[in-house]
């Protein structure tokens, strides 16, 4: 619900991800994260160039080959921009044209209280978080991957279903999304850990003032609902 794990949990990101500079607001029961993407993360204390960054954006290793390679003259936030826009299309018509860079390239991620996470502009991610059962201790995650169409509605796409002992990595339909939530996961059993941990004169949990707004605003809508 937050960017600033970005910098410890997905480095390989951060040339072309302004983590640090993400834009948090909330209102009602929804609360939003704007990160800008094109545009390298405020800590590196390299500037990446403009190939290094469109990279980066294509979730490419070290070793993998470049998909396309930039003239000197051309920012990959615009080449991504308006490969978006082609891409639309087809779906959109002219409306396409009329999109901006960043409905094109940044990350506008929602939160709708209380499990609902949709991402906007034309993001095709979609979290959903249910209880299981009454056990405190775990939950079930879903991810959806929604595609725009015309005309008739297509057949709905199978559903993949993961065990607790199985790994992100194994999911082929997430695409380059599976290895950031392979990332991801590693922390999860630590943050559970470390929310069972009693400190000594410090009740409760300290979230960050500005970063952590969007969980913030959760805790505060929940902690009304449940009368507290």
């Amino acid at each position: 619900m937050e960017s600033f794990h970005v910098v410890t949990t997905h480095p390989q990101l951060l040339q072309g991800i302004g983590d640090a500079n993400s834009q948090y607001d909330y209102w009602d029961n929804v609360s939003r994260a704007v990160t800008p993407r094109g545009t390298p993360s405020p800590h590196l204390t390299v500037q990446p160039t403009e190939q290094e960054i469109f990279d980066s954006m294509m979730g490419l290793g070290l070793e993998d080959a470049p998909i396309k390679t930039l003239p000197d003259d051309v920012r990959a936030r615009t080449v991504i921009a308006d490969a978006t826009r082609k891409a639309m299309a087809g779906i959109l018509g002219d409306k396409a044209q009329s999109l901006s860079d960043s409905e094109c390239v940044d990350t506008f991620f929602y939160t709708v209280y209380p499990n609902f996470h949709p991402w906007g502009a034309y993001n095709r991610t979609c979290y959903r978080f249910k209880p299981n059962g009454d056990d405190p201790e775990t939950c079930i995650m879903e991810c959806l991957i929604l595609s725009p169409f015309q005309g008739e509605r297509p057949a709905p796409a199978k559903v993949r279903r993961m065990g607790l002992d199985e790994t992100f990595v194994d999911a082929d339909e997430l695409g380059t999304l599976a290895r950031v939530f392979f990332q991801d996961e590693y922390n999860v059993g630590w943050v559970q850990k470390g929310l069972h941990t009693l400190v000594e004169n410090k009740p409760g949990v300290t979230f960050g003032a500005y970063q952590e707004t969007k969980i913030r605003h959760f805790y505060d809508l929940y902690r009304k609902q449940i009368g507290r």
